[in-house]
């Protein structure tokens, strides 16, 4: 009897042991968290970075991050969202994740409540988050951000660019553009033969303004903003215009060839642009970085947020705990520094080391400057693309009319755009 209990101890512990070794084979097993990001391998380190902040709480936990240029990037993301499957979490400017959302119904997950408990989810304005977002939830976790300022060439004969002369206002802006054209040289630039909606965002938006030209009805709105609709259009086609008059024939390479050529007074300068542009030898010459002109006497001035970037988790994620895990990190400051490093923007700008910056880069970094997010509109509405061919085709008859029709042809396309929600909608 004695030897018979023995044995049934020896059984009971030889089965506790293997119990034991199987939970531990089971928390040792590796899990891998697939990425797929737009940008080459530069941006690989900020990956590598979340990654090394995650495995200290997550050692068994690692990445497979694989890059793509941005058109099959685009291609093979539907694809595995409405498909496939197999990805764990995406990376790209988050307009292009909200297109994908929208084209796939709905493919990607809502990360709020990752978002809700993320010690560091105060770094994230309410402006990120709008750009981030669709249908009430944040569709892409934000990681840095894309900012617009106004550039000014600081090195034109005969061209005074002072503290009194910057243009603070829309009529320092008139006024310097003008002294830029009696020097020879176009004014400004921006393109308008691609997107040409973004200029009323940097003008208007960067006044602090917000539904330029649609509500969340929605209904047009640019009858409402007629008068700041007409003084941005008629700085190209007004009587006494200075836009170079190549703009709505030029898309984003041929801008910057015109910046880089340094033959423009303003245009748009992107906190990725400032740290090239200010290497000597860029060909962009001396220059110095403001905000946007305050349209109207009361209007604030500011900088414009026109994208963020960041991750996306589709609803078909084989390893979605994880991927929320990995998320967690993102906002760390050695996340963030990575990102500064990889990609020049952060949402955390107190990882950055201003003295390292060069001179223009130090505005996107000013914690004191105003920061406008644009209109976006593309995770709002289903038809959105339809609607919005008809805005930019009316803005191009706009910027092409005479200076006696720019007005009744504004207005003609408020009514064009109230036509096209209702055919739509």
């Amino acid at each position: 009897m004695k030897r018979f209990i023995v044995v049934l101890v020896l059984l009971a512990l030889l089965v506790n042991f293997a119990t034991a070794k199987g939970t531990g084979e089971e928390t040792a097993k590796e899990t891998v968290i697939t990425i797929w990001y737009e940008g080459g391998d530069a941006r690989l380190p900020f990956f590598k970075a979340v990654e090394a902040e995650m495995q200290k709480d997550y050692p068994n936990y690692r990445i497979d991050a694989v890059t793509f240029d941005n058109a099959t990037f685009m291609t093979k993301v539907l694809q595995t969202v409405t498909a496939t499957g197999g990805v764990d979490l995406v990376f790209n400017d988050a307009s292009r994740l909200l297109t994908i959302n929208q084209q796939s119904g709905g493919g990607f997950a809502d990360l709020s409540s990752v978002f809700n408990t993320d010690p560091n989810k105060a770094l994230v304005t309410a402006g990120d988050f709008k750009l981030s977002s669709a249908d009430g939830g944040l569709v892409v976790y934000p990681i840095n951000r894309s900012i617009a300022g106004l550039g000014v060439k600081t090195d034109v004969s005969g061209v005074q660019v002072t503290d009194e002369t910057m243009p603070k206002t829309w009529d320092k802006f008139l006024a310097l553009g003008a002294a830029f054209k009696a020097a020879g040289m176009p004014g400004f630039t921006m393109h308008l033969g691609s997107d040409p909606g973004q200029t009323f965002n940097l003008f208007l938006c960067g006044s602090g303004m917000s539904d330029i030209w649609l509500n969340k009805i929605p209904e047009s709105q640019i009858v409402s903003k007629l008068e700041y609709y007409k003084r941005v259009v008629s700085v190209y086609a007004g009587a006494n215009a200075f836009w170079d008059k190549d703009a709505t024939s030029e898309g984003f390479a041929e801008m910057y060839n015109k910046i880089l050529s340094a033959s423009v007074g303003m245009f748009r300068v992107g906190n990725w642009n400032a740290g090239n542009w200010d290497k000597p030898g860029s060909g962009v010459g001396e220059y110095t970085v403001t905000t946007w002109p305050s349209m109207e006497a009361g209007m604030e001035s500011g900088l414009v947020l026109l994208n963020t970037r960041g991750l996306a988790m589709p609803k078909n994620a084989p390893n979605q705990e994880a991927a929320k895990i990995y998320l967690r990190y993102v906002l760390s400051k050695e996340a963030q520094s990575a990102s500064f490093k990889t990609m020049g923007s952060c949402i955390d700008v107190s990882v950055v080391d201003t003295t390292v910056l060069s001179k223009n880069q130090k505005i996107f970094f000013d914690a004191s400057k105003k920061l406008f997010p644009i209109d976006t509109y593309v995770a709002q509405y289903s038809y959105f693309p339809q609607i919005n061919e008809v805005f930019e085709k009316g803005l191009t008859r706009a910027f092409n009319a005479s200076p006696a029709l720019i007005e009744s042809t504004l207005i003609e396309l408020n009514s064009q755009v109230n036509n096209a929600i209702q055919e739509n909608k």
